[in-house]
């Protein structure tokens, strides 16, 4: 009589495995297909960064290793967009002259890339040279990119408690007010946006993971050997759609809401609605914090143009309804510089939102003859 053989089961470490694997094609298949696409879009953009990591430092604000050749370059698609060079001075700063520790300053300036002149020139360690220095202003520049308002207050203390500033002239652009703050960090491959704990955890990877990434590049390249560091450095596939859909989903869940005091709650009714959405908070508490430790007549506002002109009749609503209501909810004044230097299609590059060399050098020269920037600065800081 013979005895009929069940058959064995499937381990459950295969099982395991094979529903893995099961999990996995479909993803890689995607991760595939969305590389051979170059998707997503907007991903062909690559920052490279030669000279010097960038990172913030223990005081909360960006710099960069002191007295460094710092070269900026981006890459779009195949495409070299810029190569902008800059000195750092010995505190890490694109700023003019070096400070000692503790020594006096008549004037600190915060800004962003607009401010550090990235896609251009130092253009501020310019102005600082040329028209600060030879009427007895001594200032220092804490202008770094990626900076937002929250950035500028953090440079603002510092250039007080530090250097004993007595004014700040905070040059800006409209999605500075949207930037929340984040502190910068870096490893041999990259500087980047720090994500705390898990900067640890995915260690070099970072620098392919993560959203906003400076890659670090040999200095002294030639441009074809610029774009190829950048092109082998796009990212496309799963990873980096997943980031910029979660990137999105932040922003939109973040709290973007104007002052609650009853002096500048609300914008007019009939005003346009603000390019990036209502001011947040964050953003108003920061020029708060400024103005409370300068004083109203200590500081000054300078919008820098972000757009070429002609600007559309809507587009100079908005920057005007965006200049009013920060103003309003602030009480600090305003100097449209876009609107008292307008920069055309010329100035800016074509591949990237800043200016050039040309579009730089404009900015300076209209700094430089601003009437509201010039009586800010030529006029005595008023007694404490």
């Amino acid at each position: 009589m013979s005895v009929r053989k069940t058959p064995a089961s499937t381990p459950a470490r295969v099982r395991l495995l094979l529903v893995v694997i099961a999990m996995a094609l479909p993803l890689l298949a995607a991760d595939l297909l969305l590389r051979a696409l170059q998707l997503p879009k907007g991903n062909d953009r690559v920052l490279l960064l030669a000279g010097s990591p960038l990172q913030t430092g223990d005081e909360g604000y960006r710099r960069y290793e002191p007295r460094r050749r710092i070269e900026h370059s981006a890459v779009y698609g195949n495409q070299l967009a810029y190569r902008s060079h800059f000195q750092s001075n010995n505190r890490g700063l694109i700023s003019h002259p070096d400070l000692a520790r503790g020594q006096t300053v008549d004037l600190a300036i915060v800004g962003d890339s607009f401010g550090e002149g990235i896609g251009g020139y130092a253009w501020i360690p310019s102005w600082q040279q040329s028209w600060l220095r030879p009427r007895g202003l001594t200032s220092i520049n804490y202008a770094i990119g990626g900076s937002g308002f929250e950035d500028f207050a953090i440079a603002a203390r510092a250039a007080r408690t530090q250097h004993q500033a007595s004014k700040v002239l905070v040059l800006f652009i409209e999605h500075d007010a949207y930037r929340p703050y984040q502190r910068m960090a870096s490893q041999p491959g990259c500087s980047y946006y720090s994500n705390g704990w898990l900067d640890r955890w995915v260690g070099p990877l970072a620098c392919n993971l993560y959203g906003v990434v400076w890659h670090h590049v040999a200095a002294d390249q030639s441009d074809q050997q610029r774009l190829t560091e950048g092109v082998s450095r796009q990212q496309y596939g799963l990873i980096p759609a997943m980031n910029k859909a979660i990137a999105q989903l932040n922003q939109r869940r973040q709290p973007a809401q104007v002052s609650t005091e009853p002096s500048t709650s609300s914008a007019p009714t009939n005003a346009p609605p603000l390019r990036y959405g209502a001011i947040p908070v964050a953003s108003l508490r920061a020029i708060s914090a400024i103005k409370a430790l300068y004083g109203n007549q200590q500081m000054l506002l300078v919008q820098l143009p972000d757009q070429p002109q002609p600007w559309s009749s809507a587009a100079q609503a908005q920057r005007s309804a965006f200049g009013q209501q920060l103003s309003q909810a602030s009480g600090v004044a305003i100097v449209d510089l876009g609107a008292q230097c307008p920069l055309t299609t010329s100035d800016f590059h074509q591949l990237d939102n800043h200016p050039n060399q040309n579009g730089y050098a404009r900015l300076e020269a209209c700094l430089k003859r601003s009437p509201e920037v010039r009586a800010f600065l030529l006029s005595k800081p008023a007694k404490p």
